[in-house]
């Protein structure tokens, strides 16, 4: 046991010598609580060779395992070669995933795709969601209530890197200010409005404008979104009022109460990103692209706006709505 955890320490020692600087996160160390935390780590570059061989680049991980005396079998971590295959003959170099302490960004090919973003108080009011969802996510929600303080003070950047196509020009990996760019909101007016509310009963049924999915279903049409009734009683049980799904042209929001959540954030480069990688990885399939080509403009420009009101429990009092 002694000698594994030599080996171990050694090769994490090895690791975080070599990988560069610690990637900090964006959020102050001290939380509202007034206790210190941060936990910020330097990029680890994993490496995958042809057959889906996992190592730490520049580290024969394997061989100085088996100079320190105790083997190390990494085969439990390959990955099929297949995949490896297909993102080489793709031209995808390397993906990044990076804990920035106020979201994961997302890069291919040191490109920055739509990431995920959050504010203060998001991975909290995420909890409130998980609990709606059912009786059986209490524990899942408390445990994302813990965790939302540790997750903002974490720093931490895993790049996974695959072999290179045949005379390709290596290409670098993303620099800070690539990664913890601010998306850029759409100019001009809006390719798209979409504006409406959706009204919840007691027993989970909708209706948009008075008409409610019963008297579509009187109708012979069918309206996929009623919610169980268990899910009402468990929004009633949090408080969750009114929930509103928001894009602006630099991502897509959902708030609750009026609190934001997690949110998917892009603009026009990262879904144009997004698109190049899409097409280099599906290129052999019949899609005519250019069509798909117009859709990002659209996509990027939208102003949608969907508010979902739930019924109050008997002695909630209304929590003014708040349009974002």
């Amino acid at each position: 046991m002694r000698k594994l955890v030599l080996v171990l320490l050694t090769i994490a020692g090895l690791i975080l010598t070599g990988c560069g600087p610690a990637v900090l996160p964006s959020a102050a160390p001290e939380t509202t609580t007034g206790e210190q935390f941060v936990i910020a780590l330097p990029r680890v570059v994993l490496t995958f060779d042809a057959n889906g061989n996992p190592g730490v680049e520049g580290l024969p991980v394997e061989q100085i395992a088996r100079s320190l005396g105790y083997p190390l079998d990494l085969s439990a971590y390959r990955i099929d070669p297949a995949y490896v295959d297909w993102m080489t003959r793709s031209g995808i170099q390397h993906i990044e995933i990076r804990q920035t302490g106020s979201g994961l960004a997302l890069l291919a090919n040191g490109k920055l795709m739509p990431s995920i973003k959050w504010e203060d108080g998001s991975l909290e009011a995420t909890a409130g969601l998980v609990r709606m969802l059912g009786p059986q996510n209490e524990q899942l929600a408390n445990l994302l209530q813990k965790l939302a303080p540790i997750a903002q003070r974490l720093g931490l950047s895993i790049v996974l890197k695959f072999p290179l196509q045949a005379d390709a020009a290596e290409i670098p990996l993303a620099s800070d200010d690539v990664v913890m760019a601010t998306p850029v909101p759409a100019n001009g007016p809006a390719s798209a409005v979409v504006q409406f509310e959706i009204k919840y009963d007691e027993q989970g049924v909708p209706s948009i404008m008075g008409i409610s999915a019963r008297d579509l279903a009187a109708a012979g049409i069918n309206a996929p979104l009623a919610l169980a009734p268990y899910a009402i009683q468990q929004a009633q049980a949090s408080n969750i009022q009114y929930l509103q799904l928001r894009s602006k042209g630099d991502g897509l929001y959902i708030y609750l109460n009026g609190t934001p959540l997690p949110a998917v954030a892009w603009d026009k480069a990262s879904l144009d990103n997004t698109l190049d990688l899409v097409q280099k990885l599906y290129a052999v399939y019949p899609i005519d692209w250019n069509l798909v080509k117009q859709f990002v403009p659209l996509l990027s420009n939208t102003d949608i706006s969907i508010l979902i009101n739930l019924p109050l429990a008997p002695d909630a009092t209304p929590i003014p709505i708040k349009r974002m």
